[in-house]
């Protein structure tokens, strides 16, 4: 009993003195030149006046708004467009269309930049983390480059042609029949966009 009347007032103790220490620090940064001049902490600003909320929806699921939001802030260019699935197939990136993509090399300097084009293989559609495979073939050996959708490091999405032959969602047999995938004319349009960009830079 005694040890226990021993420990319940040491931890009594121990509270009233941590209440005392973080009242005279609150007085003492009330006090401050610093909580008068500037804040002590930063308050980002309403990018949305309202949630981006459906008009069909009765109740909206925070998680679906919270990803529409991060949506609207990720689509500086109109690239979503291009990931609808419900879209005409003339507006939106399909499978087996020749893609032309540029990328930021690093944050520091974006003049810095690498493309890379090729065949779309396939199309992941997860909303914020959507992403595409593009394959080619460099020095008679077939290249694959992952792309995410919505990267602040991809500077440029660019469909170079439209293909209306394919069936397809997956188009991984492409990679045990590298000729059947290329035609002469996105060859051209590669060839010269691939240019123009060397000439800017």
């Amino acid at each position: 009993m005694l040890r226990s009347g021993i420990l319940s007032q040491r931890i009594t103790g121990i509270c009233t003195a941590l209440k005392q220490h973080n009242m005279l620090a609150a007085r003492s940064f009330s006090h401050s030149a610093l909580a008068k001049d500037s804040q002590p902490f930063i308050v980002p600003k309403m990018q949305f006046e309202k949630p981006l909320v459906k008009p069909e929806e009765k109740r909206p699921n925070v998680m679906k708004v919270i990803e529409r939001e991060a949506l609207a802030r990720a689509d500086v260019d109109g690239r979503a467009k291009l990931f609808i699935r419900r879209a005409p197939p003339k507006e939106r990136l399909c499978a087996g269309d020749v893609v032309f993509v540029e990328t930021i090399n690093s944050t520091s300097d974006p003049s810095a930049t690498t493309t890379f084009s090729g065949v779309c293989i396939a199309i992941y559609r997860r909303g914020i983390d959507t992403s595409f495979i593009l394959r080619n073939i460099v020095n008679k050996v077939g290249v694959e480059m992952r792309f995410m959708a919505y990267s602040p490091l991809v500077k440029r999405i660019e469909i170079m042609q439209k293909t209306t032959r394919v069936r397809r969602a997956k188009l991984f047999y492409l990679r045990e029949n590298p000729g059947r995938t290329f035609q002469l004319k996105a060859l051209k349009k590669m060839s010269k966009s691939a240019s123009s960009t060397a000439k800017s830079n």
